[in-house]
């Protein structure tokens, strides 16, 4: 089934077609050379990538994940039972399994406690990936079970980043055959960066036309 959305649709797969500086991009790869994600906990702003990097490491090893979604899925019962059920059982790939938990900051205090706990639990069978937007708000044993990886862009990135997602949105557009002018997504990106996911939404809502 196609997908609809844009940023389904055009979500990287691997780790290198994900528009990231190299100091970021680099770990994510070893992790992936050497089929075997620690715990992590990705931090940044809306729409620069944390999941994408997330479900890309897990598809490329080719290994089993779930994702979990903090802000419809918070509390401690849902999380303790679904963590329990899919992280208790062997992978059917036969690696390592892999919990997505995506916008960890909005989890209660009581379910990260839980996942505290679930961490070390499930370390022979799974890994944990967190995304949030704000880590203020993940507290600190999540922290120290975790390796940090900020997804925030030096001042000397910005104009790299920026380009490369210019190629890549030329690039969708052609591909959906939909005319355009370039100073329209440079405009967008301008105004919305470093939110990809946003510059793609608004792309995809003007392109209705099949003119841009």
């Amino acid at each position: 089934m196609e997908h609809l959305l844009w940023t389904e649709k055009y979500r990287p797969k691997k780790i290198e077609d994900c528009i990231l500086p190299e100091r970021l991009k680099k770990p994510f790869q070893e992790y992936v050379n050497q089929s075997n994600i620690p715990n992590l906990l990705l931090a940044g702003g809306a729409g620069v990538g944390k999941t994408t990097v997330a479900k890309a490491m897990c598809e490329e090893i080719g290994c089993d994940y779930m994702v979990i979604n903090g802000s419809d899925e918070n509390g401690v019962d849902i999380i303790r039972f679904k963590i329990k059920n899919y992280a208790s059982s062997m992978s059917l790939s036969g690696g390592r399994k892999v919990v997505i938990i995506d916008e960890a900051d909005y989890l209660t205090l009581n379910a990260q406690a839980v996942l505290r706990n679930a961490i070390e639990e499930y370390s022979l069978n799974c890994s944990f990936i967190f995304t949030c937007n704000y880590k203020n708000r993940i507290i600190e044993p999540l922290h120290s079970r975790c390796s940090v990886i900020d997804f925030g862009l030096k001042s000397n990135e910005k104009a790299s980043m920026a380009s490369q997602f210019f190629k890549r949105l030329q690039g969708v557009l052609e591909s959906e055959k939909i005319e355009y002018d370039d100073k329209v997504i440079a405009e967008l990106i301008k105004k919305h960066f470093p939110d990809f996911r946003r510059v793609l939404n608004e792309l995809q809502r003007y392109s209705q036309f099949g003119k841009i």
